[in-house]
């Protein structure tokens, strides 16, 4: 009896302290040089990844749903300009609406360690979301995740087994890796050019590294989704992944959930595409119910 009693007041308590109502009830964000930042770093399968979490305000003190902001595959795509604000900005967007907003390397990248691998990646983002879900003043239940291309299909294969991602929006994600359809040397090659083997002798082996990515094929996933909005954006000029594959992804995820978004001349690194922006924020608002 007691023990239920406890129950019963701890979900009170959390309920209490999430953020609720329109946007203009909710708590005014803080200008972007006056939010807590908050650096962190986690171990998956022996490699340190680094990433940094954003909340709205200086002193949070109530729960915020949070969005996990998943980068794509370094050297795809065209060139980077040089004013992008990078990730980081895109998660001060996020901040700006009122929730917690996550962004970190995967294997292989930026301030991480160890090599890419596709199926690694989803062993990153899996460690990656235990860490936020045990987060003080991050909502459990609401934590959402945005992935673009490759860091899109790395979230397609976790949310498939993860209940918990209660939603998902991915942004010029292929459906599938025929675009790795070549000789196995000359992908290896490439990556090497891209700067994501650090180790000598990476892979160990070549035929094993290239099967992850058939194990990781977004449209065997897209199925299994759990969650409850799932958002498909991508542009109809897309250089590197034809908007079909948008399409397809569509087509096998499930019903009542899911969102198609094809922007005209949009290119891949959609990131940068204001209407692709706006597209998230309206998505992320009506998937907490702020909107």
């Amino acid at each position: 009896m007691e023990i239920g009693l406890i129950q019963i007041w701890f979900r009170k308590l959390l309920e209490a302290l999430r953020i609720k109502g329109t946007p203009s009830q909710r708590e005014t964000p803080s200008l972007p040089d006056q939010r807590k930042k908050e650096a962190f770093s986690v171990v998956s399968e022996g490699i340190t990844l680094r990433g940094r979490i954003f909340f709205p305000t200086d002193h949070p003190s109530r729960q915020y749903p949070a969005l996990v902001i998943c980068h794509g595959i370094p050297g795809s795509g065209a060139d980077r300009p040089k004013d992008d604000p990078g990730y980081e900005g895109l998660a001060m967007e996020f901040c700006g609406l009122g929730a917690a907003a996550v962004i970190f390397n995967f294997r292989g990248c930026g301030e991480s360690g160890g090599d890419f691998d596709m199926l690694g990646w989803a062993h990153d983002l899996e460690v990656i979301l235990d860490k936020v879900q045990n987060t003080p003043y991050i909502d459990p239940t609401r934590i959402l995740i945005v992935g673009f291309s490759g860091g899109g299909a790395a979230a397609i294969r976790v949310a498939a087994d993860n209940p918990e991602v209660y939603g998902l929006a991915v942004v010029g994600t292929p459906a599938d890796f025929k675009i790795f359809e070549k000789d196995p040397a000359e992908i290896v090659e490439d990556f090497k050019k891209r700067g994501l083997f650090r180790n000598p002798g990476f892979p160990p082996d070549v035929g094993r590294w290239i099967g992850n990515f058939e194990e990781m094929e977004p449209k065997r996933w897209v199925a299994y989704f759990k969650g409850k909005h799932l958002l498909i954006v991508h542009g109809d000029a897309d250089e590197l992944i034809p908007v079909d594959q948008a399409r397809e992804l569509f087509r096998r995820a499930p019903a009542g959930v899911k969102e198609l978004r094809i922007l005209p001349g949009g290119v891949h690194r959609l990131r940068l595409d204001p209407r692709c922006l706006d597209l998230l924020n309206e998505w992320f608002l009506k998937s907490v119910g702020w909107a």
